[in-house]
C-alpha cells in the first residue's frame, strides 16, 4: 500500500462532481441519508480496547536536535498538524529536490 500525504496549504482542488456531491450531502437530513450499506452497530460485546497497534518509531528519530523538533512543535500548533508528519514530510521534499 502506497502512503498518500499532503500538505494542508497545498490540497487538490476539489472537482466540480465532489464539489456538487458535498453540496447536496449538506442539504440532507440524518434520516435521510442510506444508511442500509453500513449499518449502525449496537452491539459492542465483541469488541476490543486498543486493538489497533500504533505505528513504531524508529530510534534514529532522537537524532533530531531539540532545536529543530521545537521549531516544528511551534509550527504544529500554530497550524493544527502533527509534528511528525511536518517532519518526514520536510525530509521526503528535501530528498526528492536533492
Amino acid at each position: 500500500m502506497n502512503k498518500v500525504s499532503y500538505h494542508i496549504d497545498k490540497l487538490p482542488p476539489l472537482t466540480a462532481k465532489q464539489q456538487a456531491d458535498l453540496e447536496y450531502l449538506a442539504t440532507l437530513s440524518n434520516d435521510d441519508i442510506d444508511l442500509s450499506d453500513i449499518p449502525e452497530i449496537t452491539d459492542w460485546s465483541g469488541a476490543i480496547r486498543g486493538s489497533i497497534k500504533p505505528q513504531t518509531l524508529t530510534t534514529e528519530a532522537s537524532v533530531i536536535s531539540p532545536s529543530i523538533l521545537a521549531k516544528f512543535k511551534d509550527r504544529a500548533k500554530q497550524t493544527g498538524g502533527n509534528y511528525q508528519d511536518m517532519i518526514n514530510d520536510a525530509l521526503e521534499e528535501y530528498l526528492t529536490d536533492h
